[in-house]
């Protein structure tokens, strides 16, 4: 997780308290603030800056609805639990629906 920035969105399980602080012993970082799709692409387009990985869970998926339109993944909490286990990161095993249309019958 070392030079890499992740945002978790508030209503994760595990607690956003505790996914800090498994992030932050695997030398993550935590952003405090929603990170907009700007700011993603920019850490993205430039490979000085870390990349920013987002984590929601299905309760938040409305908090995720621009970076759904715009094609950016969005990973579950096993993203994370599994990563810090196994020492990699699996970028394709747990992904939130693509498309926020495909969920918009649930939130």
């Amino acid at each position: 997780m070392k030079g890499k920035y992740f945002y978790l969105t508030p209503g994760i399980c595990p607690s956003l308290s505790t996914m800090k602080a498994i992030l932050e012993s695997a030398g993550g970082k935590l952003l405090a603030k929603q990170p907009s799709y700007r700011k993603i692409m920019e850490h993205k387009q430039n490979k000085n800056l870390p990349e920013i990985i987002l984590i929601s869970c299905d309760n938040d998926l409305h908090l995720c609805r621009e970076y759904f339109m715009k094609n950016i993944d969005v990973h579950n909490a096993e993203f994370i639990l599994t990563g810090v286990l196994t020492q990699k990161l699996d970028y394709e095993s747990y992904p939130l629906p693509e498309h926020y249309d495909s969920v918009t019958a649930r939130v």
